[in-house]
């Protein structure tokens, strides 16, 4: 489950990606964050938060307690997705997004 915390930013990028050619890719890194579970069944819950670069976002993963009310959920592990392409160096590293990707990236990509 995507919880969005990004006051707009979400919708906005959206647009964004319908512009450029590029929401089936940031569809799909959505759908893979929303998805995100344990082998065990265990469930998860993704905060999505504004990232300083426009196009990027900041995320914080939670874990389902076992036998605990659905409420109940502990932070697991926090990352980013990150948009990357001409502006960036296709994720070498550079400015805005100041993150590296073993390959060339273009487009949105999960970093944790």
């Amino acid at each position: 489950m995507i919880n969005d915390k990004t006051d707009g930013r979400l919708d906005e990028t959206k647009a964004f990606a319908d512009r450029v050619g590029k929401r089936a890719n940031l569809d799909d890194r959505l759908a893979y964050l929303n998805g995100y579970a344990c082998n065990d069944g265990r469930q998860t819950r993704c905060d999505l938060y504004r990232d300083y670069d426009a196009g990027s976002f900041f995320f914080r993963m939670h874990l389902k307690r076992e036998d605990e009310p659905d409420s109940c959920y502990k932070e697991w592990f926090v990352g980013g997705l990150i948009f990357h392409g001409s502006h960036d160096g296709f994720g070498s590293g550079a400015a805005p997004t100041f993150s590296v990707c073993l390959t060339p990236e273009d487009g949105w990509s999960i970093h944790t």
